[in-house]
């Protein structure tokens, strides 16, 4: 997860809205929440979006991929619980494939690190292109 975010969630959601010079009300109707919701969650007032909310913000503001994730990071890390911060599009991943989950808990008991992880990520990239 990253965490160099300089915005909290509610600012990083209303500098994307604004960028794309979107209303709060047009943003608020697309992903089917009142203004006033909307309006909370930007000043922070509110917790974060449901992850079907964020799939649509996204989609309305057409966010490329880093800008996706890094929605899906701020809006687990804004969470007000004490749940661990998972971004909701990764555990929406792990709930439907278990071996993600067999995965880190193994990586966990065999004190995998970073140069493991590292080749990982490399191999998975090269597949990404």
């Amino acid at each position: 997860m990253n965490t160099n975010h300089r915005l909290e969630f509610g600012k990083y959601v209303e500098t994307l809205r604004k960028g794309r010079g979107k209303s709060l009300r047009e943003t608020a109707k697309a992903i089917k929440v009142s203004p006033q919701f909307y309006s909370k969650v930007e000043k922070g007032r509110s917790s974060a979006f449901t992850a079907e909310r964020l799939k649509s913000l996204a989609c309305f503001l057409l966010l490329n991929d880093d800008e996706v994730h890094t929605l899906y990071d701020m809006a687990a890390e804004s969470r007000s619980s004490s749940d661990i911060a998972t971004p909701q599009d990764c555990a929406d991943y792990m709930l439907c494939n278990s071996y993600v989950v067999e995965a880190l808990r193994l990586s966990m008991e065999t004190g995998a690190g970073e140069k493991e992880w590292q080749v990982l990520l490399d191999e998975l990239r090269a597949r990404k292109g």
